[in-house]
């Protein structure tokens, strides 16, 4: 069916490359716009075809080991190819057996572009996906939600997902101060147990005799359930002077293996009941209701973190117009609530007005990101982003959070109720994900995934198929059991995203950054990107179809792409490569056998002296963008001046997340989420005037943009990564001497996205 369609919408393509390019009324730069790059005649520069592509030697080797390959029966590691198969597979089993046909077409497409890595899903499906997928609850395949109360947000967290929530006065409607007292207890015959450290289920069942007793089940729910139980007491307001006895008797111990983790280790119980015992020092310690609230989700995500399977990535937002503002915006100063993103949710009011409080607020967070070196609070433009509410009021009945594997207590609805009375009554609903590249429901929502590289499709068509493709399998991915149903069906919200733009931007147009930038001279490649747009689209409504559901509300987006795309060495998401050539310097104990052997081999090997017993190893890395041929063409994200990275931003929305029709105008309605991007600044470079300025003017424009102070590494004796010119990138490479094919390391500081969000 979709050969058939090819001519058709190869000649539409023409006709609105034509058509757009004699209606454009884009001002002309001064820079001339007659001739392409001379290097452009050949183009592309690197021919590419469907092939089962390898993995980066080094870094994507290395990341692929940490993240997504299993282990297979025989002890040898999965290849690229066994990742594609058993993927494909998994996604396509969510269409019903019946189907054959359609799931074998699935499975078949998605194989070969997952395979050839033009389709990349999203980490979370490339780790978890199999022939299991459709037993296994939507949570542990989404990268994004949001929550509103704190047990959702700590079920959402256990699952892996990175979660958003607003801290409104208004959606407060827990006082913690009303919890209950609080011990926790482990039976003294668990292999965890301390004496004189934990206290055991015999002393407390023989000292407390009025008390509510809760055992906590050895399940991801079950740890869900214990916070639940204490929200919803507090709630209630009427067990202030109760004793809860929390029971993680039942709680595997430490290294135990977890099953649906591919058999990573368990934490055991002690970092739950850790967080427990310091979510009940915030009772009676006099602070609001929402301050409150940020210490409880903060240790409550501490323990994720403990965990040691993935990072807990959270943001949290705030009005500008709430009393507590002002103390938001400076409650991060010296290392506190490290936890989340903050940022401060403004509106077109806020920008526009000249009100003495708009005023305060602004320049509060503008000295707040400057001067304490964190660029938080970072700005959400709620105003623009994508909002129906159609259907939302049917959440005021508490019951927008139930699954088959969890539910919550029927007292819990009526909190659940209460909160969502307050949300629906709000003018703007929606706030983002912890990277900002999705607009969720601030009650509660998701999105699933997944990044195009066009640059390694081998041509514009088979790119197309990758995007509809990534729109048909993010589809299915919502119609698995989820504990936001209600709203998934409401909804049915997907991200499809991209990744190695600039690559695709070079080999395929000639393109370097700059003349990305000039929207004149480069506008075969936006759109093109417009092209790419109109095609998910399209492929959303006919699959919505198919499927029987709804349109998704929003459906194209770039998250920050940091996992997948060092996978095949790609610059990620819509972000410029941070260096050219570079040695990662990886951390090792310096009695690791590992150490001598990759001595031996010539790698660079230095010991801390700040670290002692710590030794670090140097792997020569260069990213696919330097092996093009790009020369002077080339611009690094230091190179990049701020508002050559705003026009940037403004143009990716307009082409790619807005999307314009075939007579050049933006298509209607807007179904496009965010962009996630970061943008570094130097502050020797860019005084605190000069970045009042740039904030002022050019972040009203976008919907989403961190802005982040580069911190000057230099000083410090270990760096992840250390930029180093090309002749001393080759004179490392040539005094290596790897015959073994010795797999390369990497630690969790190679895996972090610069902005500190991205979830893993």
């Amino acid at each position: 069916m979709a050969k058939r369609k090819k001519p058709a919408r190869k000649k539409a393509d023409r006709q609105t490359e034509k058509s757009a390019k004699k209606k454009s009324t884009v001002k002309k730069k001064t820079r001339s716009t007659s001739k392409k790059p001379s290097s452009s005649k050949k183009l592309p520069k690197k021919k590419m075809k469907f092939t089962n592509r390898r993995l980066a030697r080094g870094l994507g080797e290395a990341v692929a080991k940490r993240t997504i390959l299993r282990q297979k029966d025989n002890g040898k590691l999965e290849t690229w190819q066994d990742v594609a198969h058993r993927v494909a597979l998994g996604n396509s089993s969510l269409i019903p057996a019946k189907q054959k046909k359609h799931r074998k077409q699935e499975y078949q497409i998605l194989r070969k572009h997952i395979s050839n890595a033009s389709l990349l899903l999203s980490g979370r499906h490339l780790q978890h996906g199999d022939e299991t997928q459709p037993d296994r609850n939507m949570e542990v395949f989404t990268n994004c939600s949001t929550a509103s109360s704190s047990f959702l947000l700590f079920y959402l967290l256990l699952n892996g997902s990175g979660v958003g929530r607003a801290y409104d006065d208004d959606l407060m409607v827990v006082d913690w101060d009303h919890m209950p007292i609080i011990r926790c207890v482990l039976d003294e015959n668990h292999a965890d147990f301390r004496w004189g450290e934990h206290e055991s289920v015999k002393d407390a069942r023989h000292k407390y005799d009025k008390a509510h007793w809760f055992e906590v089940p050895d399940t991801r729910e079950g740890w869900a359930q214990v916070v639940e139980k204490i929200e919803t007491m507090a709630f209630e307001r009427k067990y202030k002077d109760d004793l809860l006895i929390v029971n993680f008797s039942e709680v595997r111990p430490k290294g135990s293996k977890i099953k649906g983790m591919q058999n990573r280790p368990a934490s055991g119980p002690a970092p739950l009941m850790k967080a427990i015992e310091r979510l009940a020092t915030v009772k009676n310690a006099g602070m609001p209701r929402w301050k409150q609230t940020m210490y409880v989700d903060h240790y409550l995500s501490e323990c994720v973190l403990v965990g040691g399977a993935r990072r807990a990535a959270r943001i949290a937002t705030k009005t500008w117009t709430d009393p507590g503002i002002f103390e938001f915006i400076k409650i991060k100063k010296g290392g506190f609530l490290w936890s989340a993103n903050n940022s401060v949710a403004v509106d077109d009011k806020f920008w526009k007005q000249r009100s003495k409080h708009s005023q305060k607020v602004l320049d509060k967070m503008m000295r707040a990101a400057y001067f304490d070196m964190t660029g938080e609070p970072g700005f959400v433009n709620q105003h623009k982003y994508v909002q129906n509410d159609e259907g939302f009021d049917g959440y005021l009945d508490g019951k927008f959070a139930t699954s088959k594997k969890y539910r919550p207590m029927r007292r819990t609805t009526k909190v659940l109720a209460e909160i969502a009375k307050h949300a629906s009554a709000k003018y703007y609903t929606q706030i983002p994900n912890p990277c900002g590249e999705i607009t969720l429901n601030m009650l509660g929502g998701y999105c699933v995934i997944a990044d195009v590289v066009p640059y390694h499709a081998p041509d514009n068509e088979a790119a197309e198929e990758a995007f509809r493709a990534a729109a048909r399998a993010l589809m299915r991915v919502n119609t698995m059991d989820c504990l936001y149903t209600r709203e998934v069906k409401r909804t049915n919200r997907i991200g499809v995203g991209m990744t190695g733009i600039h690559e695709y931007a070079w080999n395929a147009f000639g393109y370097g950054f700059r003349d990305l930038v000039n929207e004149e001279k480069s506008q075969d490649f936006w759109l093109t990107l417009s092209r790419f747009k109109r095609a998910v689209v399209d492929e959303v409504e006919k699959y919505a179809k198919k499927l029987g559901v709804n349109v998704p509300h929003t459906n194209t987006t770039i998250k920050p792409a940091g996992t997948t795309s060092k996978l095949f060495g790609l610059s990620e998401g819509a972000h410029l490569p941070a260096m050219r050539e570079y040695l990662r310097w990886v951390q090792f104990r310096s009695d690791d056998p590992l150490v001598k052997r990759y001595g031996k081999l010539g790698y660079p090997v230095r010991e801390l002296k700040s670290y002692p017993g710590t030794t670090v190893v140097g792997f020569p890395t260069q990213p696919e963008i330097c092996r093009l041929g790009m020369n002077n063409h080339l611009v690094t994200a230091s190179e990049a001046t701020p508002k050559e990275q705003y026009q940037w931003l403004m143009l990716l929305e307009k082409y790619w997340i807005r999307g314009i029709d075939k007579d050049g105008q933006p298509l209607e309605p807007d179904t496009g989420n965010q962009i996630s991007y970061t943008l570094k600044y130097d502050p020797k470079k860019v005084n605190y005037r000069k970045f009042a300025h740039i904030v002022r003017k050019y972040q009203p424009q976008v919907r989403t943009c961190s802005l982040m102070p580069r911190v000057d590494s230099t000083a410090y004796e270990y760096q992840p990564e250390e930029a180093i010119t090309i002749s001393e990138f080759m004179k490392v490479i040539n005094e290596i001497t790897d015959d073994e094919g010795v797999i390369e390391d990497i630690d969790m500081e190679h895996l972090q996205c610069e902005s500190g969000a991205c979830p893993i």
